[in-house]
């Protein structure tokens, strides 16, 4: 089961990245070109200002009450945005889907510098309260390899071969949106079976983690609620943007590096498992706005 997690998992964030790209259907890149200061505002809150809040917020206070596994686990989904999973969950709750892919497509490319110097920043935290390593084991060049590898080359190739070939893109895109989401389900079943026998225990065990998460994940929502501007089903889709986390990539990472910390991936499970959570509640009190907006 490891080896298929650790095939499952890659192959999963590259079609997932390569059908976003193949999928827009105009200038992959309008925000920047129309929109540059939205982009940005909502690039620093999903990439910088989300890892930077759950380190001041709880990673740093509350450390002595949080096992390594959890810690990591934690730091890793705060790290990885770009979620896969955000377009069916903004096409599933009314938001802008293309909103969100263009979003997703910025914060895929950005991550190969942010996930990076976050390793570093959480790293230099821990080490500056005289903790012991929470960093990942892994060196910024192996970081960006990662993210490069498995998200960064797959999104640029969709986006050309879509403006290149657009009629061969359009014959593409649904049948690997299909397949992207089979493997997407077969990769979170292959990780809850690799961690089928920790997580129960991980989740008995780490009450503070799992609050800690719950309080992550609100947060990260309410960053990109306030960030997004005045429009009610814009403000949906950046809080989506910034609340779901990357879980195919911070597996990647966790299977790759991790190998020392068993409990690593139930802590990325776990973590999923609440933002799930947070999320519907979160769109369940949004509604009644969005529906007051429509005409």
């Amino acid at each position: 089961m490891p080896h298929v997690a650790a095939f499952l998992v890659p192959a999963t964030i590259v079609t997932l990245m390569f059908s976003l790209g193949l999928g827009l259907k105009q200038y992959p890149f309008m925000l920047l070109r129309d929109r540059p200061a939205f982009l940005w505002r909502v690039m620093l809150g999903t990439c910088v200002l989300v890892p930077l809040a759950g380190l001041a917020l709880v990673l740093l206070p509350f450390s002595g009450l949080l096992s390594r596994p959890a810690w990591v686990a934690m730091a890793l989904m705060l790290a990885c945005p770009s979620a896969p999973l955000i377009l069916f969950r903004v096409r599933s709750s009314g938001g802008t889907a293309e909103l969100a892919a263009r979003l997703q497509i910025a914060a895929a490319l950005l991550a190969i510098v942010t996930i990076p110097v976050m390793e570093i920043v959480f790293r230099a935290g821990a080490s500056q309260l005289g903790w012991p390593a929470v960093g990942w084991g892994i060196s910024p060049a192996q970081v960006a390899g990662q993210v490069l590898k498995v998200q960064v080359l797959p999104v640029i190739a969709g986006v050309l071969l879509g403006q290149w070939q657009q009629q061969l893109a359009q014959r593409c895109s649904h049948a690997l949106g299909t397949l992207a989401t089979a493997l997407l389900l077969l990769m979170m079943v292959a990780l809850l079976a690799l961690s089928s026998k920790q997580l129960l225990p991980f989740l008995q065990q780490n009450l503070v983690a799992l609050a800690g998460m719950a309080g992550l994940s609100a947060l990260s929502l309410a960053i990109g609620y306030v960030l997004a501007g005045a429009d009610p089903r814009e403000r949906r889709t950046v809080a989506l943007v910034t609340g779901m986390r990357n879980t195919g990539l911070a597996a990647q990472l966790a299977l790759t590096y991790g190998k020392a910390m068993p409990d690593l991936v139930p802590g990325i499970l776990s973590y999923v498992l609440i933002t799930v959570i947070v999320s519907s509640l979160f769109l369940r009190w949004q509604q009644r706005e969005l529906t007051g907006a429509r005409p």
